[in-house]
Order: structure tokens, then C-alpha cells, then sequence
């Protein structure tokens, strides 16, 4: 059983995977797509009938048929060269995004994939995954995604009483580069002064919706037909209140709980109806004890649930669903209680492989995070 990893460089997910395989005695290759065009060479060759995909970066080489499985962590954009011109990157850029997506159409076809490429685009979407939601019987808040300045304050003055959240498609950082300070855009509790002046909101659209109030909040991450899920007791301190990660000097400690049946086979049947393997949902619980759906992240992280929480074995199941292709309640792990996080982090593969990407791989900067000077 080999599992390919499309993904980008120092990711401690992949690391952690990659030495979970390793020690359930099963075989991975790695491809950084940003590698491309500086490091990563790949060709497509295709005739009346038949298709063949190759990808090397000097290191290790593969082509397609090779993998039984393919994880596809994230979508990392190609990295410029050095000294080639605005103009010629303009173009450059572009074939490279196009030739990485043509590369993940056929380089497995036949493969298990966690996730499914054409699942995963339109679950990045959210508009879809609270239709979804609310069909699998989850109650969602009502919501707008507009930049129409009438139609955001038509809805604020609908449920001011409530509340109105704001809050953007994809979570933003900024990182100042001469202070080294870095801040993020989370959750925010949208005011009356804020919709004073049409050019902001008209400029960027944005997510609006009711605010629920809250209970405490739960993570809950599906492989399969197996979620996990923790609580986070959001509402024990004012800075998160409306977001639970805004807290970055403090996280929240997550505490390992039991979902009520009804709730777990609405979230596995949330993943069935979205096509995903993996996912990480989050769900408000209300003081009246109803679950409230906000999102589901087909690509979310989870080792920091199991660093605060060992019993969940999360590295270990979800190196389980990659080597068997399937998940269930009762299924057998792959190796033993020394497949763990814990066990990753003190055997020295993550700094060994953190080394090794930035000598053999291209600089990554993730998309959401804006460098200023």
C-alpha cells in the first residue's frame, strides 16, 4: 500500500503522517506542488488510449498507477524563479496552476482519495455546505453573502436583536515583516457604525449571519464513518466569545466528549452527502442544548486535538483510513499506542524534516497570510 501526499513544504501534518506510515510499516511519496517550476519536474503523456503522469523532484520519482491512495492535504501555488521577469511570471504562473490541476485529474484516477478532487472544490465553497447541512437536519443560522450595502443592512436590521456576525470566506493573517507582529481577521460582531460608509462593504464581499448564542462549541473531526469530537468552552472568556481560536496567546484546551447518536449520523451523513472522507465540522451547541452548524473544513487540522487529547488517536485513525481505505467505529487501528503524536514529536522526524524542505524544496508562503513590509 503506497500513499501519494500532494501538499506543500514544512507542514507538520505531512511529517506526522509520513512517520506514522512509516512505523505501520507502509509506504508514502511526497509531492510539494509548489516545487513547481523551481524544483518539481512532471509530464503528461497521452495517446488514443492511454494516459501516463510522472513526477520528480530529484529525490524520489513516481508515475501514475503507482499509488493506491492519495491524500490530498492542500493545493499549494507554484513559486516563482528567481530573475524571471513580471511579465514572463504572468504567464509562468498560470500554465503551472493549470498543470498541477491537470496532474491531479490523472495521476490516480483509479486511487482512494481523501478528499475527492471534485468533493473538495465544492466544499471549499460554504454557501453549499449550509444547504447541505440544514438537509442532514442541522439547524444553521441565517445567513447572507452579499456586498450589496442595502441588502446588508436590510438583513443587520433584522436581526440586530440577535446580533449580525461578519466574518470572510477564508481566514486572513497579516504578518508585518519588520516587526515581526502578526494579526488575524476572526469572527466579529458586525455594529451599526460599521454600515455607515457603502465603499467597504460594497468593496469585499462578505459572510453575514445571525448570531447564535452559545453554550460552549464542539470540533468534531470524521474519517469515515468515525468522528471524535471535543469540547471547547468558548464562552468562558470574553476574547472568545465569537470565535474560539481568536485566543492565540491562550488557546482553549479541548476536552474529549461523546456526541449524541442523532448528531453523529447527522455529521456522517453530512460527509456522505459533500463526497469527503475527512472533514472537520463545527457546531455551536445553544443553552436549549439544539446543535448549530457552521462550517465543515475538508482539510482541517487535528494533531493539536491530540496533543491536549491522546485518547483520541486521531494521528493513528487517520493513518488507518489512508493504509485501509475505510474507517468504521470498530475498526482495528494500524499499529499500537506508540503510533501517536506524542511518539512523532519525540522522534525527531519533524525537525529532521522541517531541515530537509527548507534545503531540497521551494520557500512556501501558504495563501491567507499577507506580508507587509
Amino acid at each position: 500500500m503506497t500513499v501519494l501526499i500532494l501538499g506543500f513544504p514544512r507542514d507538520i501534518h505531512i511529517h506526522a503522517v509520513r512517520w506514522a506510515i512509516e512505523q505501520a510499516e507502509g509506504r508514502h511519496h511526497t509531492v510539494y506542488t509548489p516545487d513547481l517550476p523551481l524544483v518539481l519536474r512532471s509530464s503528461m503523456h497521452i495517446t488514443q488510449t492511454s494516459q501516463t503522469v510522472s513526477v520528480g523532484d530529484g529525490r524520489s520519482h513516481g508515475v501514475s498507477g503507482d499509488w493506491s491512495t492519495v491524500w490530498f492535504r492542500r493545493s499549494g501555488l507554484p513559486m516563482r524563479p528567481p530573475g524571471m521577469s513580471d511579465a514572463d511570471w504572468a504567464v509562468a504562473s498560470r500554465e503551472c496552476d493549470y498543470h498541477i490541476r491537470n496532474v491531479r485529474r490523472l495521476i490516480a484516477p483509479d486511487a482512494f482519495w481523501v478528499n475527492d478532487i471534485a468533493a473538495r472544490e465544492v466544499v471549499l465553497l460554504k454557501m453549499p455546505q449550509l444547504i447541505a447541512a440544514a438537509q442532514c437536519g442541522f439547524a444553521i443560522p441565517e445567513t447572507l453573502y452579499s456586498n450589496d450595502p442595502d441588502e446588508i443592512r436590510r438583513f443587520w436590521r433584522e436581526h440586530c436583536k440577535a446580533g449580525v456576525i461578519f466574518k470572510l470566506h477564508l481566514q486572513t493573517h497579516w504578518h508585518a515583516q519588520s516587526s515581526g507582529e502578526r494579526h488575524a481577521l476572526f469572527t466579529t460582531e458586525l455594529r451599526e457604525v460599521n454600515l455607515q460608509d457603502d465603499a467597504p462593504l460594497a468593496g469585499c464581499p462578505a459572510i453575514y449571519q445571525r448570531k447564535v448564542e452559545k453554550a460552549y462549541e464542539l470540533r468534531v473531526t470524521c474519517m469515515d464513518e468515525r468522528c471524535a469530537a471535543i469540547r471547547l468552552d468558548s464562552q468562558s472568556r470574553d476574547s472568545t466569545r465569537l470565535d474560539w481560536r481568536s485566543d492565540m496567546v491562550a488557546p482553549l484546551k479541548p476536552a474529549l466528549v461523546a456526541l449524541p447518536r442523532t448528531v453523529e449520523e447527522r455529521c456522517i451523513a453530512l460527509m456522505r452527502k459533500l463526497g469527503l472522507a475527512f472533514g472537520c465540522i463545527d457546531l455551536i451547541v445553544t443553552p436549549e442544548g439544539e446543535h448549530t452548524f457552521l462550517e465543515v473544513n475538508e482539510m482541517g487540522q487535528f494533531l493539536w486535538v491530540e496533543q491536549d487529547e491522546p485518547r483520541s488517536e486521531l494521528l493513528r485513525c487517520f493513518v488507518t483510513l489512508l493504509l485501509n481505505q475505510r474507517l468504521g467505529p470498530s475498526t482495528r487501528l494500524v499499529g499500537d499506542e506508540r503510533l501517536s503524536y506524542a511518539g512523532f514529536l519525540a522522534s525527531g522526524a519533524w525537525e529532521r524534516g522541517y531541515a530537509e524542505d527548507g534545503e531540497s524544496h521551494a520557500k512556501y508562503s501558504p495563501p491567507g497570510i499577507i506580508n507587509e513590509p
